[in-house]
């Protein structure tokens, strides 16, 4: 497939640029912003939690009220899904995102 040449040979070097860092991102002002904690879950009003995902550990989400106790969450621009505060008194219950709120 190489005709008979190095894979070193072949290889062409990307001229894209590669950020050093990646840029913050400021979340609207309607959000409130909330980082994710090293168990992949995010703190809910001091006492519980409601998990996320692991990739998201040390990241910051925000969360924007829809009423009624219904929360959306957010990546950046990225919509990750919606929790029910009511929900999340019962400590019994382990609350994970959901996509759809039926």
């Amino acid at each position: 497939a190489l005709g008979m040449k190095t894979p070193a040979a072949c290889h062409d070097f990307s001229n894209r640029p590669y950020p050093e860092k990646i840029p913050t991102y400021d979340y609207p002002s309607t959000m409130k912003v909330m980082k994710v904690c090293q168990n992949a879950s995010l703190r809910w009003k001091s006492y519980y939690w409601v998990y996320l995902t692991a990739g998201l550990k040390g990241k910051y989400v925000g969360v924007e009220d829809q009423g009624n106790g219904i929360w959306r969450v957010f990546y950046r621009d990225v919509f990750l899904g919606y929790f029910n505060e009511n929900k999340i008194r019962d400590k019994q219950v382990s609350i994970r995102l959901s996509q759809n709120l039926v």
